[in-house]
């Protein structure tokens, strides 16, 4: 959920709206986000969990589901405190499994024929590029997802985007200056998928 951004949009467009969020913080910052006057259908709820986990949530109840997990250790989320937080983990493997808990646990609790987003970067290691953000979408696809749409996200004010423009002079690379905006559907039960299963089954493989 981190500082509520969706929930709130969701609320002013009088959609039912959930958010959850693993760190305590960002739950405290959604609350004082949310409090503000108008002529509003629902309140959104909103509360600490897992998206690994969504115990609160019943099978094929949500019409859609938007995310923005860390990537890797890129950023602390909770600056260390929280031993769950996905921004802990350093080895993309690990972090792919944790991730793959999210696709399946995603796919639980959506509806058939709805849309799941996912915002993801792409990360570096050891000088070269890892394309973190197309394993993630791997790991969605092998959940039984299909992939609706692909958005670039450009991005050129991040807060650490000093930091990097330094170093990429200094040790001869690019600037990663994009996110992946990935657009998921769930598929109707027994929906003939055979123009998308070539695509399917190398995910599978992967």
């Amino acid at each position: 959920m981190g500082g509520g951004t969706t929930i709130i949009e969701a609320k002013i467009l009088n959609r039912r709206g959930i958010g959850f969020d693993i760190n305590p913080a960002a739950l405290e910052i959604s609350v004082k986000n949310l409090d503000f006057e108008g002529d509003f259908k629902y309140d959104p709820v909103i509360g600490l969990a897992d998206a690994r986990e969504l115990k609160e949530i019943d099978d094929e109840s949500i019409d859609l589901v938007i995310t923005h997990p860390p990537y890797l250790d890129i950023i602390s989320y909770s600056e260390g405190k929280i031993e769950e937080d996905l921004s802990n983990i350093e080895d993309v493997g690990l972090f792919l499994r944790e991730i793959s808990k999210v696709a399946r646990e995603t796919y639980r609790v959506l509806m058939e024929n709805k849309y799941c987003a996912i915002l993801i970067g792409d990360i570096r290691r050891k000088g070269h590029y890892v394309p973190l953000s197309f394993y993630v979408m791997a790991e969605f696809l092998k959940a039984g997802f299909v992939l609706k749409e692909e958005i670039i996200k450009l991005q050129h004010n991040c807060r650490k985007t000093p930091y990097w423009e330094k170093r990429s002079s200094k040790y001869g690379f690019y600037l990663i200056m994009h996110e992946h905006l990935f657009v998921f559907r769930k598929p109707y039960a027994g929906e003939d998928l055979t123009e998308l299963k070539y695509s399917t089954k190398i995910m599978k493989d992967y």
